[in-house]
């Protein structure tokens, strides 16, 4: 075969390949962007923020309502929201939750800081490897997080310290359970509630408990603290179920003529007080905390100035109030 022949071969079987080769670029761009589709991203490419909320614990009711408020946040926002906590609240194992969190090397992190000394190294890591890190509910004031998102803790227990004022006749000895001894939020509802009570003489805390936010220690707490100081005729609960096992332990032991005060508005703490059982509870907004702190993501994302710190709103609700008070979805 001449070499003008064996030329034309060449070039013709050349033409056919990058015709093929051109067909399959357009067939697979084609396939990816169909992918793409089904898994909701964009034609462009583009996939969404992958971001992760820790929480302190699985299946509690307060966070629940944090998990709704972020993932109605993250559907608005194109993000793809994932939730993970301990079984039992454990501020070692939201501190590895979060360590696995930086090791995936995900677009954004909202996180309970529990223990500032703790948290701060951890969040630090992230912050320092391009990750931003969002405290909510408790913070991490000294660490490089970008915002807090959550209850002012210290006015929060203030301002049921003045409830508690108001409704005793500035008069009571008082018991005290706080969800956790280690956790900042904790720490500081109870000393905004100490700072009200020890302007006045005829009143005084005489123990604290701590009910690692379970219901059932906080009963056992409660029981243990009205055996050992009769004399006790007030109770308070700083996390979320403790007024209801306070409540519960009331009951066991006949104790009638202690008043009881909360925090949030679990349903069984809003029924207790229309039913005049717990005199009044101070109600955060768990919903908003994780709407907004996925909000407040998506601002940092648009290139947008956060605040040092985002307080969410709070309201105390009794007996007068109850039906038309804060309501969280």
């Amino acid at each position: 075969m001449s070499d003008k022949k064996w030329l034309l071969v060449v070039l013709v079987l050349s033409g056919v390949f990058l015709f093929l080769f051109a067909r399959f670029a357009v067939d697979a761009q084609a396939i990816k962007g169909l992918v793409r589709h089904l898994h909701g991203e964009e034609e462009s490419g583009k996939r969404p923020f992958h971001v992760i909320l820790i929480e302190q614990q699985q299946d509690h009711p307060y966070w629940k309502m944090v998990e709704q408020g972020a993932l109605d946040a993250a559907k608005l926002y194109g993000m793809s929201l994932e939730y993970h906590g301990p079984i039992r609240n454990s501020m070692e194992d939201q501190i590895e939750l979060l360590d696995k969190a930086i090791a995936a090397k995900v677009d954004g992190i909202i996180v309970q800081g529990l223990n500032d000394n703790k948290f701060t190294p951890v969040i630090n890591k992230a912050v320092d490897l391009g990750i931003p890190v969002l405290t909510v509910d408790t913070d991490s004031p000294t660490s490089k997080r970008l915002t807090y998102v959550g209850t002012d803790n210290f006015e929060a227990g203030k301002r049921l310290g003045h409830k508690v004022v108001q409704a005793t006749g500035a008069s009571a000895t008082i018991g005290v359970i706080i969800g956790s001894d280690t956790a900042e939020s904790q720490l500081l509802r109870l000393e905004g509630l100490k700072s009200v009570v020890e302007r006045f003489p005829d009143m005084q805390i005489v123990v604290v408990g701590v009910s690692d936010i379970s219901r059932m220690e906080a009963i056992v707490q409660a029981e243990m603290m009205l055996r050992d100081y009769p004399q006790i005729n007030t109770m308070v609960g700083t996390s979320a179920l403790d007024a209801v096992g306070i409540l519960q332990a009331r009951e066991n032991l006949g104790r009638n003529d202690v008043a009881i005060f909360g925090f949030d508005d679990m349903t069984d703490t809003m029924q207790s007080i229309s039913k005049g059982d717990i005199v009044a509870t101070l109600v955060q907004n768990p919903y908003l905390m994780g709407y907004d702190s996925v909000r407040l993501l998506n601002d940092y994302y648009m290139g947008r100035e956060l605040p040092k710190e985002h307080f969410t709103k709070i309201e105390v609700i009794d007996r007068d109030n109850v039906q038309t008070g804060v309501k969280t979805p």
